[in-house]
């Protein structure tokens, strides 16, 4: 979170771990979804982006599809569904004012059952930073590499392959995933189950 250009073997130095572990780990967090992508933080008041403004909408029905069709739009920046009943809170993003108004205006129009409740235009930026690592404690969604059911035991049946670490949900799926990879896996040295 601090350095994401830090190089492998420079987090396997902070975290005491190998130089492969680092690498397996980053790249099952990648495939499970974890880390979405690498990209620049730039300093807000060094861009000029136009205006960036908050809105409110209430939804009548069903808001978290209302809210993936919202997330597919380019302005759209940010979509939150918040405690309000049926309130959607969004961070857009566009060129002027006028942008806004009509961006706001033709996607309430679209939209049946969505209105406006309140917008604020973002007029300076005091802080901004990256969302908080982990406010509460880390629980990370597990999925089988067999049957890609949900792991839900806090001790999972895995396999080690070289620097792969596979998880299982039970013990079924990782004899059915060691008989169809089985013959592969053991020309990996290293390979054992946990």
């Amino acid at each position: 979170m601090e350095d994401g250009r830090a190089s492998f073997r420079e987090i396997a130095r902070r975290t005491s771990l190998t130089t492969p572990t680092v690498s397996s780990r980053v790249t099952r967090m990648l495939k499970a979804g974890l880390i979405q992508k690498f990209v620049p933080v730039l300093a807000q008041d060094s861009v000029q982006k136009g205006v960036i403004a908050f809105a409110v909408l209430k939804v009548d029905s069903d808001p978290e599809k209302v809210a993936g069709r919202l997330a597919e739009m380019s302005e759209v920046e940010g979509v939150y569904l918040t405690t309000g009943q049926n309130e959607i809170t969004l961070k857009i993003a566009v060129g002027t004012v006028q942008s806004l108004h009509s961006f706001l205006r033709e996607n309430a129009k679209e939209m049946n059952g969505v209105s406006l409740v309140s917008t604020q235009i973002i007029t300076r930026v005091v802080k901004n930073s990256l969302p908080s690592l982990f406010p509460g404690p880390l629980t990370i969604d597990l999925r089988c590499d067999y049957c890609r059911g949900e792991v839900a035991s806090l001790r999972p049946y895995n396999l080690m392959a070289g620097s792969s670490r596979y998880y299982f949900c039970c013990k079924t799926c990782r004899a059915a995933y060691l008989g169809k990879y089985g013959a592969r896996l053991a020309k990996i040295k290293g390979t054992r189950r946990e």
